[in-house]
């Protein structure tokens, strides 16, 4: 790929008129106004036809809902199995990836022999949402959830998560770990976890 080099000239001289900038100023105005105008009629149109008229991006929020992609890193959650029960076996490497170390695990064994989490606590006023605790766990047990309404509180006491707040049915996380799994396919770093693992 060729490399472009555009050389700018530093000793023009303005006029007077052009160093007021004056020109440039009611350029923008005339912009903005042609926006305010043209989005305007798009949303009295909007009220009286019922049809989406706008031309700009803005969302009416609450009455909108905007659309969540789905590699969207919104607040972590456990992924419940279609058993019914937790697929984390409480290894503690999401711990340990953690860097504002906002996780927290003590883990348990079953009469089965199965390693689970007896607790999961999960600070959310110091999540950082970076997605490593979800890149660290080799059994999809936590994943970033696409939760953004919820992320926000006025007492940093009601955003330490246990672990029912923080169980999520597979089926609803189903497009976040689909995500996952195209991602580290593609990177040759991903193997299906059988029902062994």
């Amino acid at each position: 790929m060729a490399i472009t080099v555009k050389k700018v000239d530093r000793n023009v001289t303005m006029t007077l008129w052009e160093r007021s900038y004056i020109p440039e100023m009611t350029r923008g105005m005339i912009i903005t106004m042609k926006h305010f105008v043209v989005n305007l009629a798009g949303l009295a149109l909007e009220v009286v036809g019922g049809k989406r008229h706008r031309k700009i991006m803005t969302i009416y929020y609450p009455e909108e809902n905007p659309v969540i992609p789905p590699a969207y890193r919104g607040r972590p959650a456990l992924v419940r199995a279609e058993n019914g029960q937790e697929k984390c076996v409480a290894c503690g490497l999401c711990e340990v990836a953690c860097p504002p170390r906002c996780i927290s695990i003590v883990g348990g064994e079953r009469e089965n022999g199965e390693r689970y989490p007896v607790s999961y606590t999960l600070d959310g006023s110091r999540c950082i949402f970076c997605g490593l605790c979800e890149e660290a766990c080799p059994k999809e047990a936590i994943v970033m959830s696409h939760d953004w309404k919820n992320l926000c509180e006025h007492d940093r006491s009601k955003m330490i998560y246990d672990k029912e707040t923080l169980l999520y049915p597979e089926r609803n996380l189903k497009k976040r770990l689909n995500v996952i799994r195209e991602k580290y396919f593609n990177a040759k770093l991903y193997h299906k976890p059988s029902e062994k693992d």
